[in-house]
């Protein structure tokens, strides 16, 4: 399969066609299948997997408080999780399709009304039709109650590009369900100059009533132009709407930004992007109100509308580097995002790395930590800060099974209201999973 993809990606060559999959230059993220199903930096054929684990959480945040009004947190709970899913990339004669789909439902011996399942799929089509013309498809869907990490407790690094299944979304363990698609076309009017243009739709709905949901759509547009074989400059433009049902409020955002990839010896790639975005946020806030009316009315808060428009700095600036048998990933950025249902538009500075292990003999090493930082726009309410990481090792055994191992832990705090919670969860297991490699979730 990485024979036949490397093939795919150099038949211009021969036939005239353009890259697929890398047309937009190293270091810039394409659109459609990308990276989705790759591992260690490498396309894999696809593959399926189910394991059974003991798992151990602590510090589950539910929507819910206690007889004395304080928010319930939950230790200590210990049951059984099966996990199920299949991840991989297959190359046609003009397309590639990236798959990365993972599940598990888990039952908690000592807390049976906490058990639940999550779901979460990552989707990605590109269709060159001609040696100008490429069609990319990207699909994030799934749902979720806990928040370690993104949803889902596999596919973290995978590249999806989706604002629904950031580690933020998250902030209450409470059911939550997300899809986001994306559609992208790209001209390529020379060999070393791209036009792309497309638009996406999306939504999250929440269960618990007293959280926001969103709904939200994009158009954006950009110019590659390459200037080496390594070297790539361009400029990018992004329109953003968001609103939250049942609450009430929406935005509108403006995003521009230039950008310049470039790659560093064989193995190492980066690119930088750097603008801002402009942002008018409608919504309701809550205010102090004078001591007179505090005393007329019996209560010291009121509510009232609030419609601004700011401007704030956007971009991120990324380092990919691709090893034998292994890949290294860093991140940094800042942009505007629709929050967790508690904070609606809100910016989000966020950094995160990760690193992904795939021997050729018995074993699989991933490990991720990310920074996530949100201040709403708006709303008046103290910034929310998260810190994320995790660790998970696979070791082949005979007859196609593995050994599975996790580690998760989450920090969440909100400085001026005093909110600090620290969770972790571990799963330890047995997986079956035919292939020729050994088994890589992360």
């Amino acid at each position: 399969m990485k024979k036949l993809a490397v093939a795919f990606a150099c038949a211009f060559v021969s036939t005239g066609m353009a890259q697929v999959g890398s047309y937009l230059g190293p270091g810039i993220l394409s659109p459609g299948a990308g990276n989705i199903g790759e591992r260690s930096g490498a396309p894999v054929d696809l593959r399926f997997f189910v394991d059974v684990s003991g798992v151990y959480d602590t510090g589950i945040q539910p929507f819910q408080v206690n007889s004395k009004g304080d928010l319930v947190s939950v230790n200590g709970l210990y049951g059984e999780q099966i996990d199920f899913g299949v991840y991989g990339v297959h190359t046609f004669k003009q397309a590639v399709l990236g798959l990365d789909f993972t599940g598990n439902v888990y039952h908690y011996d000592n807390d049976s009304t906490l058990d639940g399942t999550t779901e979460n799929l990552t989707l990605g089509f590109t269709y060159q039709k001609s040696r100008r013309l490429v069609f990319d498809f990207r699909d994030v869907a799934g749902t979720s109650s806990l928040g370690y990490g993104s949803p889902g407790f596999y596919g973290v690094g995978t590249g999806a590009a989706g604002v629904v299944n950031q580690p933020t979304a998250l902030l209450f363990d409470n059911r939550v369900y997300y899809l986001q698609s994306t559609v992208d076309v790209t001209f390529l009017e020379s060999a070393r100059t791209s036009f792309t243009v497309g638009g996406a739709g999306l939504l999250v709905r929440r269960e618990a009533s007293g959280l926001a949901g969103t709904n939200g759509y994009n158009g954006h547009g950009s110019i590659q132009h390459r200037l080496s074989k390594t070297r790539t400059i361009g400029v990018e433009y992004e329109y953003l709407y968001f609103e939250f049902p049942p609450a009430y409020g929406n935005s509108n955002s403006n995003i521009g930004q230039a950008f310049f990839a470039d790659a560093i010896g064989r193995h190492w790639t980066y690119s930088i992007h750097a603008g801002a975005f402009e942002t008018n946020a409608i919504g309701l806030q809550q205010v102090s109100l004078s001591p007179v009316i505090a005393a007329l009315l019996g209560t010291s808060v009121g509510t009232q509308r609030f419609n601004r428009t700011d401007v704030y700095p956007n971009g991120q600036a990324t380092l990919i580097g691709r090893l034998k048998n292994s890949s290294l990933t860093f991140g940094f950025g800042e942009t505007v995002v629709p929050g967790n249902g508690v904070y609606l538009t809100s910016r989000q500075q966020s950094g995160s790395g990760s690193y992904s292990y795939t021997g050729i003999r018995k074993w699989n090493f991933g490990a991720t930590a990310g920074y996530y930082k949100l201040a709403s726009i708006g709303q008046g309410i103290p910034t929310y800060g998260q810190f994320s990481a995790g660790a998970g090792i696979t070791y082949s055994l005979p007859y196609a099974m593995h050994i599975v191992a996790r580690y998760d832990a989450r920090h969440q705090d909100i400085d001026l209201a005093g909110y600090r919670r620290t969770g972790y969860r571990v799963t330890l297991g047995l997986a079956y999973s035919p292939g020729k490699v050994p088994l890589s979730l992360w």
